[in-house]
């Protein structure tokens, strides 16, 4: 049953076949929520880069220029004025801080860097979403195509048949009855044949957009529904839940939630906390009555001090910060064991679902032989006229829907072992390394 499907649609025809690994590496470069995580967890990198570089000093530099236009002065009997201030003054520095204890810097690094392993989790989690409907797409295609071959083989059969019927009928050997069952049989088909044909072109266009193309985008696709990547599928229950706790990345996701949440009821804790820091600054400041600066003028000031900072009232804003990050664990944890329940849930289906889809394709494998086989023997019984018409047609439907059957038990399948292998957090196969 493997078959190389070419579609044409409005764009230029790409080189090559696109096969599932290719596939799968398109959507992770171009699907718009795979580059949003990835680019989130770019984002969260920098974030606690720049949390662990608390420590770091602060160096600002300052140049200021000012105007007194209400200099005071100095009025003396028989001398004049006198001014007691400068109208012009002129600034230039350098500030340097130095944090010796402030209990929100290590906090905060804490903070980001678990933020960080979160946003990395939920990226994998992202892609392993994209690949699990990039598969979905992928072998809906190939079953949309087997349904429209299986559609027009049964229009092509019935049509045969009734060409035949018309001789069988001139020549006097059926019934006019049997010719018109002849005929309703081949147009009942034609219907199937159209639903099957606009069902393939529907697929193809959600292809596309699972690949992150636009719809109207075309590809070749090579792929067989009776084969699958090379996944190292589990052998048990047991199995494949021990390679979840492993490898998933929404368990760990789960884990850094309640991580973050700890993390945000220590930040703002520290907030209580007091903070040490030394400052030293190196200005030099002129002064003069008009705006002729030279570098004589300037007189220099070098500070150094250290500075104890408690904080005692900041209007409440810390007691709600403190309490809101306290209700924020909290529901951090009920998420984390919600993602557990979910995880949990998700892979009971999907091995169950694995299991039965497993059975359904061995069964049908079988029912397709023996239907052939049935069609086989309806043909010559009919030619000979030991059968009527209808029961070549029964032998022919019963062909076509063990066909559509089987057909629809290898996708189930195939689509089955995806979601197991996301369940267990295990995509590689479906990756080009």
């Amino acid at each position: 049953m493997r078959f190389l499907l070419t579609v044409f649609m409005l764009a230029a025809l790409p080189a090559g076949a696109v096969t599932l690994q290719e596939a799968v590496g398109i959507a992770l470069d171009s699907r718009g929520d795979v580059q949003s995580a990835l680019m989130s967890f770019q984002s969260a990198g920098w974030e606690s880069r720049n949390a662990d570089l608390w420590f770091l000093p602060q160096v600002s530099g300052q140049l200021a220029f000012s105007r007194n236009f209400d200099v005071q002065e100095l009025s003396l009997p028989g001398i004049g004025t006198i001014p007691m201030g400068s109208e012009y003054t002129s600034l230039a520095g350098i500030t340097v801080s130095i944090p010796i204890f402030v209990a929100q810097g290590p906090a905060g690094s804490r903070m980001a860097s678990r933020a960080e392993d979160l946003s990395m989790h939920q990226a994998r989690a992202a892609e392993m979403d994209a690949v699990v409907e990039v598969v979905r797409a992928f072998y809906g295609v190939l079953l949309a195509s087997e349904m429209m071959d299986v559609s027009r083989e049964a229009l092509d059969i019935a049509e045969e048949g009734y060409r035949l019927a018309e001789l069988k009928y001139a020549a006097g050997t059926i019934s006019r009855f049997e010719l018109l069952q002849s005929r309703v049989a081949w147009e009942n088909r034609q219907p199937g044949l159209i639903s099957a044909e606009n069902a393939l072109e529907n697929s193809l266009v959600g292809f596309s957009v699972a690949l992150g193309q636009d719809g109207d985008d075309l590809f070749q696709i090579e792929g067989d529904l009776d084969r699958h990547p090379d996944l190292k599928l589990p052998v048990s229950l047991e199995d494949a839940r021990e390679m979840m706790l492993e490898n998933s990345p929404d368990l760990q996701s789960a884990e850094y939630m309640q991580l973050v949440g700890e993390a945000g009821v220590d930040m703002a804790r520290a907030s209580f906390m007091p903070q040490l820091v030394f400052q030293t600054g190196l200005n030099y400041q002129a002064a003069r009555s008009d705006m002729d600066f030279e570098i004589d003028d300037y007189e220099r000031n070098l500070t150094a001090s250290v500075s104890l900072q408690v904080p005692l009232f900041n209007g409440f804003s810390d007691i709600a910060g403190f309490n809101s990050a306290r209700a924020q664990r909290t529901a951090a944890m009920a998420s984390a064991r919600s993602v557990r329940q979910f995880a949990e849930l998700s892979l009971v289906s999907a091995w169950n679902n694995l299991q039965a889809a497993q059975e359904s394709a061995d069964a049908t494998c079988s029912t397709v032989e023996q239907a052939m086989e049935g069609v086989e023997i309806a043909r010559v019984s009919y030619e000979a006229g030991m059968i009527t018409r209808l029961d070549m047609d029964q032998a022919f439907l019963a062909l076509t829907t063990a066909r559509t059957n089987h057909a629809s038990a290898l996708y189930s399948l195939r689509i089955a072992e995806a979601e197991l292998m996301r369940s267990v957090g295990i995509m590689e196969g479906y990756i080009n390394e």
